[in-house]
């Protein structure tokens, strides 16, 4: 048995470790049966980047043993810093690319509002820096919140919340395909969805389908409102053309 503290093999039955004191009987009892912490929260690479690239090595190329393992509770301190830096070293490099981009486009394409996307060069890099960070957490607990609900109504949440929100926590890692100049963002999209359906399965033992259900039925309703909407201004449109007053050529 290894002290979860400062990680050394100490004797089976004791509750304290013999090298730095800390508690040994309670850190175990926090991890489920059969899980393992992930490397970014395990004693020895925790907040490491060794441990941020283990993790990301797991969760985004072998995402099915990744979360099958992953301890599905022991506090969301972990995950949401986890998530907060990933989410937020690729959105920069999106943004910068954004910026280094968008001259050499617009000496072959004409780009409308070219002088508005000029502010972002100024002030509006650093506004970006301080606003994504409170849209990721609040995105974090959303969504969360919004995917554990949907897997309730179909009885596939089988543990709380916190399992939830470590596996869109952990998810949030797809964000570095963002640094693909573009087409990032799309590989991102679909891969973060990918990610949360297996992660969602994984990590509370439920179906695909329950799992597909929590991830694809919000966006299915987001698209659908959008249809709608789109086809509502659409007849709005053709019906006051329709009854406009018919004005004979002079």
């Amino acid at each position: 048995m290894f002290c979860p503290h400062c990680g050394k093999e100490v004797s089976e039955g004791h509750v304290f470790c013999q090298f730095c004191g800390g508690a040994i009987a309670s850190a175990e009892s926090a991890l489920s049966p059969g899980r393992a912490k992930t490397a970014w929260e395990d004693p020895s690479t925790r907040w490491t980047l060794q441990g941020l690239i283990s993790s990301l090595k797991g969760s985004l190329f072998a995402p099915a043993n990744f979360f099958r393992s992953m301890n599905v509770t022991g506090g969301i301190t972990d995950p949401l810093l986890y998530a907060l830096i990933t989410g937020m070293v690729s959105w920069m490099i999106y943004y910068f690319w954004q910026i280094v981009l968008h001259d050499p486009l617009s000496s072959y394409i004409p780009l409308k509002g070219a002088s508005d996307f000029d502010l972002l060069r100024g002030t509006g890099i650093v506004a970006a820096a301080i606003i994504t960070p409170f849209i990721l957490i609040a995105s974090l607990f959303i969504w969360s919140g919004m995917l554990h609900l949907l897997l309730m109504m179909v009885r596939g949440a089988k543990n709380g919340f916190e399992a939830t929100f470590r596996v869109v926590s952990y998810s949030i890692g797809a964000y570095i395909f963002l640094m693909i100049p573009f087409c990032g963002a799309i590989i991102s999209a679909l891969w973060t969805i990918v990610i949360a359906i297996i992660g969602l399965k994984e990590a509370h033992g439920t179906t695909g389908g329950k799992a597909s259900f929590a991830v694809l039925f919000p966006l299915i309703m987001c698209c659908s409102i959008v249809m709608l909407f789109f086809l509502l201004v659409l007849g709005t449109v053709a019906t006051s053309f329709g009854t406009m007053p018919h004005q004979p050529w002079k």
